[in-house]
């Protein structure tokens, strides 16, 4: 297993801490860990909802929805590290999801801090689109979302982001907030 590169750069440090607290604020469950290479958070997030006439046991429809965040923290991403944090997070994710008659989703997000990254893995990254209807859509569905985040070099340099349009209005929103404090998020096309 890789060396930790957080504990050498307080940025990163700072930056995962920064993400704990946001998921925590949000009422995920959040987890450190250590047992994938640069995986070192998860965070689970689980809502429901339901409508009922006059007595709760008279249930009209009921709707379930889930979150399945996972943070990794490699130096350098490129291609081959990529396919394999999808591929990771993918099995993570999808071991999560239950299907049945009240799922409607299950969002698997996947966030990346780096140092830097090479620009097929950033166009992969980008480009992704993974999702996945159970029963024809009647147990609901899950979704991929990825966000990469390109630590700044330097003091008031802005951090480079990257996202799928899954990620676009729902995980960025989060994370953007999250890390606001630190540093600002610039989109880059490389």
């Amino acid at each position: 297993m890789p060396d930790s590169s957080e504990d050498s750069d307080p940025k990163l440090a700072a930056g995962l801490a920064a993400l704990a607290r946001a998921c925590e604020e949000a009422r995920f469950d959040v987890r450190q860990l250590r047992e994938a290479p640069y995986l070192r958070l998860s965070a689970v997030f689980h809502q429901r909802s339901e409508g009922y006439a006059l007595l709760r046991k008279a249930t009209l429809w009921a709707a379930e929805t889930h979150e399945y965040l996972y943070v990794y923290t490699p130096p350098d991403l490129d291609l081959p590290l990529w396919r394999t944090i999808r591929n990771d997070v993918l099995t993570r994710g999808l071991a999560c999801v239950r299907p049945h008659d009240e799922h409607m989703l299950s969002c698997i997000s996947a966030v990346i801090l780096c140092r830097s990254w090479h620009a097929d893995a950033a166009t992969a990254l980008r480009r992704e689109c993974f999702s996945k209807s159970f029963l024809w859509g009647l147990r609901g569905w899950t979704r991929l979302r990825t966000l990469a985040i390109r630590l700044p070099a330097s003091e008031g340099c802005p951090a480079a982001r990257i996202c799928n349009t899954s990620a676009e209005k729902t995980l960025l929103p989060l994370i953007g907030n999250a890390l606001s404090s630190l540093f600002t998020l610039q989109e880059t096309d490389s």
